[in-house]
């Protein structure tokens, strides 16, 4: 009796693991674009914390922790890039992603702004001003097979609704 009541726990228990496995497949999708933004820094840093990089025949050193990666990515709306150099990308941070932008952008007055995608420098921008809307333009270098990548991962711009009429309220975690 206890031998047949154990292996028909142990089938429950299995049968639930599969179903559960099953139904969350469309959670072992992988991203493959990998954004990154990293903030120019100065030579006093500590050496494990910066990085230095060859841009436009001289070395600067950025941040290697990137002030936000793709993960606060709400929304996306790709366009033509000037002269010929790929396409752009204008992102919509979540909030965590909008609040360390903002920090960003106020701090960091005058420095560069770097943008990775995959590890490879695609544009730069000088934080001239606060950014407080959560907008961040990537301005050239992104190829049309990232575009598709992310339209696997984020809704466009254009496709995106707020959660009220009267401010902006955006989702902030995949399962909102």
């Amino acid at each position: 009796w206890f031998d047949a009541r154990m292996r028909n726990l142990l089938r429950a228990l299995l049968m639930t693991v599969i179903c559960g496995l099953l139904a969350s497949c469309e959670t072992f999708r992988e991203n493959k674009v990998l954004i990154t933004c990293h903030v120019q820094t100065n030579e006093i840093e500590h050496p494990s914390e910066i990085m230095r990089l060859p841009i436009d025949g001289q070395e600067m050193t950025f941040k290697k922790v990137p002030e936000f990666s793709q993960r606060s990515i709400a929304a996306f709306q790709p366009f033509p890039a000037d002269e010929g150099q790929g396409n752009g990308l204008l992102l919509q941070l979540d909030a965590k992603g909008k609040n360390y932008l903002e920090a960003a952008s106020r701090l960091q007055q005058g420095m560069i702004m770097l943008t990775m995608i995959n590890a490879v420098p695609v544009d730069m921008v000088q934080l001239d001003q606060p950014i407080t809307d959560g907008r961040f333009s990537i301005w050239r270098g992104v190829s049309d097979e990232t575009i598709k990548e992310m339209d696997k991962f984020y809704p466009r711009l254009n496709r995106l609704k707020s959660a009220s009429r009267w401010m902006d309220m955006l989702p902030s975690t995949d399962k909102e």
